[in-house]
């Protein structure tokens, strides 16, 4: 009898190391199948092929995805695209895959929730290492995560039909409109579809929910620490940007065919490697080289973006629902790569970035004294006034375009914004960690990630007051994707009421240890910010010509 027992336990010890396989599902490619997560609640279709990518079309739009005979094993994580991270080189040119997560249980059809990752447009994946969907998947809803080309591979803009530009966000559509066809088969309802995403993820968002391609393709969007109208959302110079990649080859060139010839040639691995430094101007732009761009159109070609998308939010924004929002100490990821030289050197450079353009430098040079008056008082730039700079960095890159993206929408159209204003600290405030400012007050970038979605790179113990949060932002987060609503009239259990905000006042759900509704935040560095930006806005699409 012991000896049966022994048996018994051994069989379902065995039958958990050994992927479990999911009811096969059939597709437009075929049919596949994947395998059951662990504790047998999830059905997780990994490394899906939803377009392809190679040499032949490098800097373009994705072409279709393959189909297969017999049945595709949909059971490998996905590899990345290629990219450079401090852990070295990493990912494969053909890198367009999908994972779907689907609830193993849930009465179907089912919402759909499909992430596109952060990472500055040059790092990370859909994989489930750092993006895995347990929390949001356990709400009862279905979550898909892609890989899109990063870097150059994704968001070269030449100008020309050979490198349009948006070659990433491009792959971004693609992803959709597979989940638009085919989620269906997995058990989710295709009419109810909500993209989300963070840092880069969240711009590429707000450019998809701006673009008139995407037009019927989701149903609302969620957008975490990121805009359209960011200063480092669209790229200000394309052409002089690519040209930056040849000169460190050492070709001095800005003929956009001359650096296709050379780029297209090269192989990929040599070419995400390429990491030149943008020289430093007067103002506070950032350093990254490969951005959105605004394309030019040409026969046959589908465009991302034509024009500006604070031009095209004024003019004919899409009428959906949407939740949005930023950390209070945002700037933290971004300080800590500050020393004592490079603050110095702010304190010669102007606080604002180059898509604000001014009639002379002597106005540029007052508006940077107001800011810096502003700030820091009397105070130089250095080591002891490093968390001012953080200020800056928070509002200037994340919290007040975000509320200024908001006031755009809610005036030129008739969609739903329900914000938020994340300021919880607790121990899975990963980034905030890693930068060394672990004791500094607010929730630094991408902090909130870590509530929503089961990241295998923080494995340590989660404390009670973090598993109330995760169940209360997930549960907010998964209530939108399925109703529209946060806060739903049916669920009378949940703590507080979330208002959306209107065209008259803009409302915030504070997320901290005891959440609250409240009022814009810091609204003196919103007025400062409202006035420049209305005086001196570059709108103008030709200032991002080629």
């Amino acid at each position: 009898m012991k000896y049966g027992k022994n048996v018994v336990l051994f069989t379902l010890f065995a039958m958990n190391l050994v992927d479990q396989p999911t009811p096969e599902v059939t597709i437009a490619q075929g049919t596949l199948t994947g395998k059951i997560s662990s504790d047998g609640s999830i059905y997780e279709y990994m490394g899906i092929p939803y377009a392809s990518t190679n040499s032949s079309n490098r800097f373009k739009a994705p072409l279709p995805p393959p189909s297969w005979e017999g049945t595709f094993k949909a059971t490998d994580e996905i590899y990345s695209c290629p990219q450079v991270t401090l852990l070295g080189y990493m990912g494969t040119e053909d890198c367009l895959k999908i994972n779907v997560y689907v609830p193993a249980f849930a009465k179907r059809p089912l919402p759909v929730m499909v992430f596109i990752h952060g990472g500055a447009f040059l790092i990370g994946s859909g994989g489930k290492i750092i993006n895995g969907a347990d929390f949001l998947v356990k709400q009862d809803v279905i979550v898909a995560a892609f890989n899109y080309r990063l870097g150059a591979l994704g968001f070269l803009c030449l100008g020309i039909e050979e490198a349009p530009g948006n070659a990433g966000l491009k792959d971004q559509i693609a992803a959709i409109r597979w989940v638009k066809q085919n989620i269906a088969a997995f058990g989710g309802d295709p009419e109810n579809v909500t993209i989300f995403g963070e840092s880069a993820g969240a711009a590429s968002t707000a450019i998809l929910v701006a673009s008139e391609t995407t037009n019927g393709l989701f149903n609302r969007a969620i957008i975490q620490s990121g805009t359209s109208i960011s200063n480092w959302s669209v790229n200000r110079k394309p052409l002089w940007c690519a040209s930056l990649l040849t000169k460190e080859l050492g070709y001095e060139t800005e003929d956009p065919h001359e650096i296709y010839e050379i780029l297209s040639k090269m192989p990929y691995k040599d070419l995400v490697k390429l990491r030149p430094k943008k020289p430093l101007g007067m103002y506070f732009d950032t350093q990254l080289i490969h951005l959105p761009c605004v394309e030019k159109s040409f026969p046959g070609v589908e465009p991302v973006l034509t024009d500006l998308p604070f031009n095209v939010l004024s003019r004919n924004p899409k009428n959906i629902t949407l939740m949005t929002g930023s950390n209070s100490n945002e700037g933290l990821f971004l300080v800590a790569r500050e020393n004592a030289d490079t603050l110095a050197e702010r304190n010669t450079h102007y606080l604002f970035a180059s898509d604000l353009e001014f009639e002379n430098e002597d106005k540029a040079a007052f508006v940077a004294e107001q800011v810096k008056e502003f700030y820091f008082e009397d105070k130089p730039i250095s080591l002891n006034t490093i968390m001012n700079l953080s200020a800056v960095y928070t509002h200037l890159y994340f919290e007040i375009p975000n509320i200024f993206e908001n006031e755009l929408y809610l005036s030129h159209s008739n969609g739903t914004v329900y914000n938020y204003f994340f300021d919880y600290e607790g121990d899975r405030n990963v980034v905030k960690r890693l930068t060394g400012f672990k004791k500094e007050r607010g929730a630094c970038h991408a902090d909130e990630l870590f509530y929503l979605l089961d990241s295998r790179i923080w494995p340590f113990r989660i404390s009670k007051n973090d598993q109330e949060m995760i169940h209360f932002m997930t549960t907010l987060w998964t209530n939108f994707a399925k109703y529209g609503n946060p806060t739903p009239p049916s669920q009378t259990d949940l703590p507080i009421q979330w208002y959306p905000s209107d065209k008259e006042e803009l409302r915030f759900l504070y997320i901290q240890d005891h959440s609250r509704m409240g009022s814009m935040p810091n609204p003196k560095a919103y007025k400062l910010w409202k006035d420049i930006y209305t005086k001196y806005r570059r709108t103008n699409v030709s200032d991002y010509s080629y």
